[in-house]
């Protein structure tokens, strides 16, 4: 994962971390409160208005002035937060809770380059840029502030062109409307299933296109909670105005389809990862439903390619080929996983000349030259040994006859 991306347990060190810096922003907790309570009766919201008012009648041009100071929100500068107007004391979102905010996202230089009011989200499921989503954790209900996010935290180096420029610093104006428990996925009915489900797939997509692949999984996932009618079943009404809890097939043909998507999605930024088992699996979901589908045929053979089993992946490239017969990107990779198939026929061929027959032909002449150059110095030996005894012999005769 790139230095742009945190995971979930770096965000949640983070907010242990600076959780007694932000006691400081939170200030008139009425008596009898619980400390773990995210909603307040409406005799606290009573009290804490009247405590409102009477404060900021009576505050001082220096405790104005100290309201409107930056807080660094994780210590390095990286994330800034100034409070605007206060809110609900110890009314703070958790993990997975839904939130509903209103924002407006500033370049440096005040120009307007994003906002949505009445934006809904889950804390925590990489809805929203990664400081906006440690923010809000920080964020007591009916709280407005202003934010500081550096790239890390917001675009990256990639940005969000044309309107964001990468390296570039982004400031958000937000306000905290609405905190409420996660939704129970089994009694939703099956069209909201269908646009939680396909709301967290595109977020994926998004997070897969930056090339955050951890992060895109982690929504697929998501999606994949509200798409999958099997843990828990559906147990609530199909539509917002039908009392039945029925569902037929094609209630559950429609699920499975968008499931299928997901599961396809997941596999490409598994593959990304190199998670190639984990990847085999979420393709195996997918072809088990649809046998033809020519994207995870396709992603099959670049899981058996990352796992060096060529002749397996061009078993399934040559289906995809089969399936779609004028892609170029399939025909190209058929193309390359041929040649270095042909590569390793001819590496085994020669290992198994090499065990098997001896050394190469030029070796084996090498060998024969030696032979005969060594066959010919004990001829030449020979014939000189003989020469040196027969002039030898001939001195001995004649030292004889004198």
């Amino acid at each position: 994962m790139s230095e742009a991306s945190m995971n979930n347990e770096e965000i949640g060190d983070y907010l242990n971390t600076n959780e007694k810096n932000m006691r400081k922003n939170i200030e008139n907790i009425p008596n009898g409160r619980s400390k773990n309570s995210s909603v307040l009766t409406d005799s606290e919201a009573e009290e804490y208005e009247n405590n409102k008012e009477s404060t900021e009648s009576s505050e001082t041009p220096s405790e104005l002035e100290k309201q409107e100071e930056w807080v660094d929100l994780l210590g390095s500068g990286a994330l800034m937060k100034k409070i605007i107007i206060e809110g609900l004391p110890d009314s703070r979102p958790q993990r997975n809770e839904t939130c509903r905010i209103n924002y407006t996202c500033y370049l440096e230089d005040e120009t307007v380059v994003d906002g949505a009011n009445n934006f809904e989200l889950n804390l925590g499921d990489s809805d929203v840029i990664q400081g906006l989503d440690v923010a809000l954790g920080l964020m007591n209900l009916n709280e407005k502030c202003r934010l500081k996010i550096e790239p890390r935290f917001a675009f990256g180096k990639k940005g969000l062109p044309p309107k964001i420029p990468g390296d570039c610093t982004v400031i958000y104006d937000v306000e905290l409307l609405y905190v409420g428990p996660e939704d129970t996925i089994e009694e939703l009915t099956i069209q909201q299933r269908k646009i939680k489900g396909n709301k967290k797939r595109e977020r994926g997509n998004w997070w897969y296109t930056r090339g955050e692949n951890n992060i895109a999984i982690q929504c697929y996932r998501r999606a994949l909670d509200y798409l999958d009618e099997v843990e828990g079943g559906i147990t609530g009404p199909l539509s917002e105005n039908e009392g039945k809890s029925e569902v037929t097939d094609a209630d559950l043909q429609s699920l499975l389809e968008d499931r299928v998507s997901v599961c396809n999605n997941m596999a490409a930024a598994q593959i990304k990862m190199e998670m190639y088992d984990a990847a085999l699996n979420s393709l195996q979901v997918v072809l088990r439903c649809q046998p033809n589908n020519v994207k995870a045929h396709f992603r099959k053979a670049k899981v058996y390619i990352g796992k060096n089993d060529l002749p397996l992946a061009m078993k399934f490239l040559q289906k995809a080929k089969e399936l779609s017969p004028n892609d170029i990107e399939i025909q190209k990779e058929i193309n390359g996983i041929s040649k270095l198939l042909d590569k390793q026929k001819v590496t085994e061929r020669e290992l198994a000349r090499r065990m098997f027959n001896g050394p190469k032909t030029a070796d084996r002449t090498s060998v024969s030259k030696n032979k005969n150059g060594k066959s010919k110095v004990g001829i030449w030996a020979t014939l000189g040994a003989v020469v040196v005894v027969g002039v030898a012999g001939i001195v001995a005769y004649r030292f004889k006859v004198v």
